[in-house]
């Protein structure tokens, strides 16, 4: 089975559960509206607490992802460099992306905004990085902006933090933000030809420890880097990047057999 099969069949599966959860949890509480017990068993109970957890988790992540973008996209903007800035937007202006160019002494590469995605890097990059480097960074920050993976991420963390207690949930997202960068970074190499300067900028990375980090961007430097070295260093083969399904889908459909059998009760 090809990566990306493996990837698209895993999360259809954690949306079916999910789906087939919250319909359960529907159908239980649409019983206690009828019957007028909303404070009746103890199972009942803490479906309806559980919901109200499921609720409250998915609006705090709403109106934080709302506050924290604003947030960062304004200190970005205040640190933004007009000269540098407007000259990686000439350079790459076929591509429609924007390109904002921040002074920072750290390594700054993301991109940020779940409608109109843009890309972000500091002036440390532009300075430690060869041009063929930095143009391998925006690539791969370019993938994300066409698949809108910030998008895909938010949602992703939205049903972490409102379907966490499901077991099969955070391996599969963790599976996806891991492909996500292999993928990029596959896209990177293809359009430079070479992995050559891909591989230059994961071994400094490597040894760098000062990464800027937002909590509402997708970024160019994160926790899967032995899985993009492994695919820089043979590019001919498939990375095999670990999904043990089996026992956190059995313990799900426990979950799962719980709310179907109580819900009958």
């Amino acid at each position: 089975m090809s990566p990306i099969t493996k990837l698209r069949g895993s999360y259809a599966l954690m949306i079916v559960i999910i789906a087939t959860t919250i319909a359960q949890m529907g159908v239980i509480l649409a019983c206690q509206v009828r019957s007028g017990t909303f404070l009746g068993p103890i199972f009942n109970c803490a479906i309806l607490v559980l919901f109200g957890y499921m609720l409250g988790m998915m609006i705090w992540r709403i109106i934080r992802q709302m506050y924290l973008s604003q947030k960062w996209i304004k200190h970005f903007r205040s640190r933004k460099h007009d000269k540098l800035t407007k000259h990686l937007n000439y350079i790459y202006r076929n591509w429609g992306t924007e390109i904002i160019v921040v002074q920072d002494d750290s390594f700054v590469a993301l991109t940020i905004g779940l409608i109109r995605p843009k890309i972000v890097v500091s002036t440390m990059v532009l300075d430690r990085f060869s041009k063929m480097e930095v143009k391998a960074i925006l690539l791969h920050e370019r993938y994300h902006c066409l698949n809108h993976d910030g998008r895909k991420l938010f949602l992703s963390s939205l049903l972490v933090d409102a379907f966490g207690y499901l077991p099969i949930v955070k391996p599969i997202v963790s599976y996806y933000e891991t492909w996500k960068e292999l993928l990029a970074d596959r896209y990177a190499m293809e359009q430079m030809g070479t992995e050559f300067y891909l591989g230059n900028i994961l071994l400094k990375l490597a040894k760098r420890e000062n990464h800027h980090r937002c909590k509402t961007a997708v970024y160019f430097a994160n926790t899967t880097l032995q899985y993009r070295m492994m695919q820089v260093l043979e590019p001919e083969q498939v990375v095999k990047v670990p999904l043990a399904l089996l026992k956190p889908f059995l313990r799900t459909c426990s979950i799962l057999l719980l709310l179907i059998v109580g819900g009958d009760s």
